[in-house]
């Protein structure tokens, strides 16, 4: 029966949101739309948005489930993956309106699709929302891919506070998927050493992350916080999120998982579908780019 019904769902894509796609609670594999999304988003503490980071579906949505996260006493906190942790002073100054967005694009180092999260800079900013910077920068993510990590305990004290205190990389569940997910991106030639450390370059970023949702959470901690990343940061409660839930096990956390419509997610089994996220966004065949 949950089977027919999700079939039945992905045939009527054309009566669902942006007439496109699908939101699915996958507790129970029901269709809802997103005001019922909001309202029952309202009962957690953070929610991860993953997202393919070209997809205009998913930045769509991200933009417009803002206000419905506003509709109760808790003020609202943004985290972002695609700003870094070094820029946290440019983005204030944008936010307080002491910079140009010019300025801001540049010295923020922007990502090239900024157009597609400019709506969310700017509600934050039309609302006096806290903005994080949540991700290492990229330059050490990239220095541990070359060499490890050792690197970072020598780093002077400023610079050392743009990366998380802990550093995991353990060999789990979100290990097996990152080493799969590299095969199939053609990385089998290369040696374990080196995949080790591409694998230390991806955690490096989820203990960064986690850590700065943390540290807002301590700051604010009767806020509720949104934060957006590429879908491979939070599929199936692993990566930053994982390292959320170890560090704060009594906040409720919402996942947000897309996934590409496809004869796969017509035989998605609920118990499979619960283990991808507590909301699944279902989108039409598409090309998208590489999550991580």
């Amino acid at each position: 029966m949950k089977k027919i019904l999700l079939i039945t769902l992905i045939l009527t894509l054309g009566i669902a949101l942006y007439s496109e796609a699908i939101i699915m609670r996958s507790s129970d594999m029901s269709q809802i739309n997103l005001q019922k999304l909001n309202e029952e988003l309202l009962q957690y503490d953070v929610i991860f948005f993953g997202e393919y980071h070209d997809n205009p579906i998913l930045h769509a949505m991200e933009h417009d489930i803002l206000p419905g996260l506003m509709q109760d006493e808790r003020s609202l906190i943004l985290s972002f993956e695609m700003w870094e942790r070094d820029t946290q002073s440019v983005l204030d100054s944008f936010l307080k309106d002491e910079i140009s967005e010019e300025v801001f694009i540049k010295e923020s180092r922007a990502w090239p699709n900024y157009q597609d999260y400019r709506p969310l800079i700017l509600f934050a900013k039309e609302h006096g929302l806290n903005v994080i910077a949540a991700n290492v920068p990229r330059h050490y993510a990239a220095r541990t891919a070359r060499e490890g990590w050792d690197f970072v305990m020598d780093l002077p004290e400023k610079e050392r506070s743009y990366i998380a205190k802990t550093l995991t990389a353990p060999d789990d569940e979100y290990k097996q998927e990152f080493l799969s997910t590299m095969n199939n991106m053609d990385a089998h030639m290369v040696d374990r050493q080196s995949m080790d450390r591409f694998y230390m370059a991806q955690t490096i970023k989820d203990d960064t992350m986690a850590e700065s949702i943390v540290n807002a959470l301590k700051d604010s901690p009767t806020s509720r916080l949104i934060h957006f990343n590429g879908d491979f940061h939070s599929r199936s409660f692993l990566g930053t999120v994982s390292r959320l839930q170890a560090a704060m096990p009594k906040i409720k956390i919402a996942v947000l998982t897309p996934l590409v419509m496809n004869k796969e997610i017509a035989e998605l089994k609920p118990e499979e579908a619960q283990q991808l996220g507590t909301y699944i966004i279902v989108l039409p065949v598409d090309d998208t780019e590489d999550s991580q």
